[in-house]
C-alpha cells in the first residue's frame, strides 16, 4: 500500500512547485487595415482610478505594466514619445470569487435519523476557496482620428503572494503584444 502512494506523492509535489500564474491571452481584435509598422511613437493615457477600493500598490503595479508594454514596443521599433501617434489605454479588473462544489449524500454520508422519523438531506452549494481573477485588456488607439486599431488582452487567476509578479506581467504582456500585426 505504501509503494502505491509514493508516486502519487511525487506527482502531487511536481504539480505543486511547477505550477505558476494561469492565464489565457484573448483573442485580438483590430482594425482592417492596421499595422504596427504604420506608427513610429506612442504614448499610453492616464490612467484614472477612484473609490476605496484601489490596493496600496496600485500605482508600483501599472507602472510595471507601462514599462512591460514600453519593452515590448521599443523592441518592435516604436519610440515612446509626449506626443505620440499612438495612444495606449490600460484596462484592468479585478474581482474576488469564490470556488464552490455541490455536497453529495453519496460522498458526504446518509441522512442521520432525527427522531420522528424525520430524515432530511439538502444539498447545497459549501465555499471551499477564495481566489481572485483578473484582466488586463490594452487597447491602440490612432491620435490623428481617436479611434481604436488594435485590441487585446489576457486574464486568468492572480496568485495570492507571487514572488515573480514582474516575471509574469513581462510574460503576458509579450504574448499579447506578439499578436500585434507588424
Amino acid at each position: 500500500m505504501k509503494n502505491s502512494l509514493r508516486p502519487l506523492l511525487l506527482f502531487s509535489c511536481f504539480l505543486l512547485f511547477n505550477c505558476s500564474a494561469s492565464y489565457k491571452i484573448l483573442k485580438p481584435q483590430k482594425e482592417v487595415n492596421f499595422r504596427l509598422s504604420d506608427y513610429s511613437t506612442f504614448g499610453f493615457y492616464d490612467i484614472e482610478a477612484h473609490g476605496d477600493t484601489i490596493p496600496e500598490n496600485f500605482e508600483t503595479n501599472v507602472g510595471i505594466i507601462k514599462n512591460a508594454i514600453a519593452e515590448n514596443l521599443q523592441a518592435r521599433g516604436l519610440d515612446e514619445a509626449r506626443d505620440a501617434n499612438l495612444k495606449i489605454n490600460i484596462a484592468l479588473s479585478v474581482k474576488d470569487q469564490l470556488q464552490t462544489r455541490q455536497t453529495d449524500f453519496r460522498t458526504e454520508g446518509l441522512p442521520r435519523y432525527m427522531g420522528q422519523r424525520r430524515y432530511s438531506w439538502k444539498s447545497e452549494e459549501v465555499v471551499i476557496g477564495k481566489y481572485r481573477e483578473g484582466t488586463l485588456m490594452i487597447d491602440l488607439v490612432d491620435a490623428a482620428n481617436n479611434k481604436m486599431v488594435w485590441q487585446g488582452g489576457g486574464s486568468g487567476i492572480i496568485p495570492e503572494k507571487s514572488k515573480s509578479f514582474t516575471a509574469d506581467i513581462d510574460k503576458l504582456i509579450k504574448e499579447i503584444i506578439g499578436d500585434i500585426p507588424k
